[in-house]
C-alpha cells in the first residue's frame, strides 16, 4: 500500500515574469504534491498522462525521486504558461497551450493507498465516475478543486463553477481551495460561511488557503486559523498550494492534530516559495 497516490496531469510549465521566460520545468498539481510528499519520506505513486516524446523531460525527476509513476500514453502533454506579477506573487496570468486527455476509471491501476489525492488542472480532467472508482482504493480521498473551476477556451483559462459538485464532493474527505475558489464553489461571499456550505456536501476536512494571510481549516465544526510563515525571499510561487497540501496530508497520516498539519503545510509551502521548482527539503519537523 502506498501512503499517497496522486492523480493528475504532470505538465510542461513555462514560468514568466516581467515578460521574460525564467524557467521551463515540469509542473502541475500532481508533480508539486508528489515531489513534496516524497521529499518528506512517504511512499508515493503518481497516475498521469504524458506524450511519449515528453517522458524524459517531464517524468524523470519523479522517477529519480523514487516515486512510482503509472503513465498512460497520450497524444499531448498538458502545457501551461504562467506569468507572474512582481508586485503580487499571488497573482498570475495563465495560458494553456495543450491539454492531455481526461482520466477514466480504466486508467486507475490495481493499487491501494492511505490517501488518494486528486489534482485536476482543468474542468475536463476528472469525472464523477473517476471519483467513484477511487473510493475502494483509498482510506481517504483528497481533492484540490482548483482545476475543476478552470474552463479552457482558446488557450485562456476562464472561471466556472463545478457543475457536479453536489454529488462529486460526496466522495471527497479532504477538500482544498483558496478563498476565491471557495466563493465560486459555494456561492457564499463570506469565507467561513463558504466552508460550512462546502462541508454540507460531504467533505470532513475543508482547507482554505488565504495567500500571505495564512489559511483556515474546518473539521467537525471547529475552525483552525493557521498563521502564515513569512518568507525570507520570494522566488517561485508556482506549486505553493500543492506543497501546502502535501505538508497537510503528511501530518494527517502521522497524527490527528489538525492545527499541526496546517502549520506544517504553511511551513513547507514557504520553503518552496523561496526556491525554484518543487519542494526538496527533507523530513522537517515543526519548530
Amino acid at each position: 500500500m502506498f501512503d499517497v497516490c496522486v492523480i493528475g496531469h504532470v505538465t510542461k510549465d513555462v514560468i514568466k515574469a516581467n515578460g521574460e521566460i525564467q524557467r521551463e520545468i515540469p509542473g502541475g498539481a500532481a508533480y508539486y504534491t508528489s515531489m513534496a510528499l516524497r521529499s518528506l519520506g512517504l511512499d508515493v505513486a503518481v497516475i498521469t498522462k504524458v506524450a511519449s516524446e515528453d517522458h524524459d523531460h517531464v517524468l524523470n525527476a519523479l522517477k529519480r525521486a523514487g516515486i512510482v509513476v503509472y503513465c498512460q500514453e497520450s497524444e499531448r502533454t498538458t502545457a501551461f504558461e504562467n506569468t507572474y506579477v512582481r508586485e503580487d506573487p499571488d497573482v498570475r496570468i495563465q495560458r494553456v497551450t495543450a491539454i492531455a486527455p481526461p482520466f477514466s476509471p480504466s486508467d486507475i491501476p490495481s493499487i491501494s493507498a492511505a490517501i488518494c489525492h486528486v489534482g485536476p488542472l482543468t474542468s475536463a480532467d476528472i469525472s464523477l465516475e473517476l471519483l467513484k472508482a477511487l473510493s475502494p482504493k483509498a482510506n481517504r480521498i483528497s481533492l484540490d478543486v482548483q482545476g475543476l473551476l478552470r474552463r479552457v477556451i482558446n488557450d485562456e483559462v476562464r472561471e466556472t463553477d463545478w457543475q457536479d459538485k453536489a454529488e462529486g464532493l460526496g466522495y471527497v474527505d479532504i477538500l482544498k481551495a483558496n478563498e476565491h475558489e471557495a466563493r465560486i464553489l459555494s456561492g457564499e461571499d463570506d469565507v467561513e460561511k463558504a466552508m460550512v456550505r462546502l462541508s454540507s456536501f460531504g467533505p470532513k476536512e475543508i482547507i482554505i488557503t488565504c495567500g500571505g494571510r495564512g489559511s483556515i481549516i474546518l473539521v467537525d465544526g471547529r475552525l483552525y486559523r493557521i498563521p502564515p510563515v513569512p518568507p525570507r525571499r520570494v522566488v517561485d510561487p508556482t506549486g505553493c498550494g500543492d506543497t501546502y497540501v502535501a505538508g497537510y496530508l503528511y501530518q494527517r497520516i502521522k497524527s490527528r492534530d489538525i492545527s499541526a498539519a496546517g502549520r506544517f503545510g504553511a511551513l513547507i509551502a514557504t520553503a518552496k516559495l523561496e526556491q525554484f521548482g518543487a519542494f526538496s527539503g527533507r523530513g522537517k519537523q515543526l519548530p
